[in-house]
Order: C-alpha cells, then structure tokens, then sequence
C-alpha cells in the first residue's frame, strides 16, 4: 500500500496542532486542506484516526499508535535534510499554569539564550497535559503517576499560604486566630473543575468557608486577589514580588505540595530532553528561596 508523504505529515502537524486552523497556519494552507488530506490517510488506511472533539482534534487508538512511526520517519527526513546537530530541534514541556506562566517562563527564556538551536514550546494549562498522548516530552505535574513508561523525578516541593491584599485587608476585621477567617471573603477553585485533589487547600482548613469568587485558573485567583475580592491560599512563587499582597497568619498556616518532573523511558536519552531535564533541576535548586519558606524551615 502507496501512502503519500504529504498526507502523513498534515497528519503529524494535526495531531500536535489539536485543531484544523492552527494545523493550516503552521502548513501554510487552508484549514480545508488539512481535512482533505486526514480524510485520504484515513481512507488509504482504513481506519480512524482522530476524535472531533470539543477541545479539538484528539487521537483515537489507532491515531496514538501511528504517531511515533511517523515521527521517526520525520527524523529520517530531517537526517538525510541536513547533518543532525543533537542539540537542534524542540522540546515540548507541560506544565501547570501558574508554575510555567509565573516561575519557569523567566527560565526558559535564559535557557533559549543559552541554546538558541532548541526551540521551546511551553504549555502551561491547568489541567494535566499527557504525556502518553504525546501532548509534551516533559511533563511537571503535582500528580505522580502510579504506573507508567515513565522516568520520574521529583523536582521540587513548594509551599502555599493564605494571602490578602493590603486594601482589603486594611478595610476588612482584622485577623489574630483562625477562626477570624469566618468573617471573610475567599477566593478559591471551581469544584467540578479542579483537576487535582491536591489542590483542595481551602477545603482542608478546620472551618466552613465558603468562595465568592471562583476560577480555575490560578492566575485568575491570584489577579482577583491583587484587586481586593477577598483571601486565598496561593503558592509563594505567585504571590513573590506582588508588594499589594500580604500574608495572613503567617507562620500558622502553611501547606507544602510537590512537582513532580516526568518524560517517557523512550526520550531520556535524547540529548535535548536531557538538556533541559538537568537545566530545571539546577535553576530549580537555586530558586528555592522563591519556592519554600527558608526562614521556617
């Protein structure tokens, strides 16, 4: 069976694109092409490969299984195209959001400069970006997988506390116990929508507390309570350099979470993934100060 080349890699720009528009700006064509060309691979194949999906275009089983084949045969190419530098190509990391917007942002940027042949792809979303699926080649998760083809290490724990900012605490009753948090307005995540019991914070207090504000995005929380909607238990790493923040019964309540750093046995030894591996885990190290509470240690 003849397969076109071209048909298999609109498929592979669609399946790391998610979407049929995204998928037609990186080709350079109409997003119709793009479906033209899956429906013929599906046909030449017989066999579906992707799911229309709410978020997009997700791999069905048969789509999963299809990737990594293509994928070397991309590197094939790319190897005949011109000599293999291993320190060329791109390295896509998962991250949760407010870790990869607020902290490792500022990081990558310097290891770009460092290795500007890398080209970096940040994905900080909150929800669990997957690894299995291909949607990265390194995943920071605050979940440790239990089982997995996987090579975990753990990266970093960090802690959590309750802030307010200035205002609102300047015009709200003033706070000396736990208890006083009763007479205050939380900002907090969206139930249904958390995607991890390990961010149920507000939940593990020995209080009834109810949030009037709800996001489930942690940048959100953390924007909402610069602007006075009321108190929330924010990592220290978001709320470092916000001067209208201030903590609150500090050092009473303190929680400590942990990142987990995972990418699959198959890519540990590519000399770019294991670049970027090991430049996290120093400059992680070295930023324990923006992460921990040192001083109550």
């Amino acid at each position: 069976m003849k397969i076109d080349w071209d048909h298999l890699h609109f498929f592979l720009v669609l399946a790391r694109a998610k979407t049929l528009t995204n998928a037609a700006r990186i080709i350079g064509v109409e997003h119709s092409t793009v479906a033209r060309r899956i429906q013929a691979l599906e046909l030449a194949l017989g066999t579906q490969l992707f799911r229309r999906e709410a978020t997009g275009y997700e791999l069905t089983l048969e789509g999963l299984a299809l990737v990594p084949r293509i994928e070397q045969m991309e590197q094939a190419y790319l190897q005949i195209e011109k000599p293999h530098n291993p320190l060329e190509g791109r390295v896509r990391i998962g991250t949760p959001e407010g870790f990869g917007t607020a902290f490792l942002t500022g990081l990558l940027v310097e290891f770009s400069r460092l290795y500007p042949s890398i080209t970096i792809d940040l994905i900080p979303v909150p929800k669990m970006v997957k690894l299995s699926h291909r949607e990265a080649d390194i995943v920071i998760s605050i979940d440790r997988p239990k089982s997995g083809p996987y090579i975990i290490t753990r990266l970093t724990d960090y802690c959590l506390k309750i802030y307010g900012s200035k205002a609102y605490l300047a015009a709200s009753p003033a706070i000396h116990s736990l208890e006083d948090l009763n007479q205050h307005r939380f900002v907090n995540y969206i139930d249904d929508l958390v995607y991890s019991p390990e961010l149920y914070c507000l939940e593990r207090l020995p209080l009834q507390l109810t949030a009037n504000f709800r996001s489930s995005s942690i940048l959100a929380q953390q924007l909402a309570v610069s602007a006075g909607a009321g108190l929330a238990i924010l990592p220290k790493f978001l709320a470092e350099g916000k001067p209208e923040l201030e903590q609150v019964l500090h050092p009473q309540i303190r929680f400590t979470h942990t990142f987990w750093m995972l990418t699959l046995v198959d890519l540990q030894h590519e000399p770019r993934i294991k670049l970027v591996w090991d430049f996290l885990r120093k400059q992680v190290d070295a930023q324990q100060h923006l992460l921990m509470d040192l001083s109550a240690a």
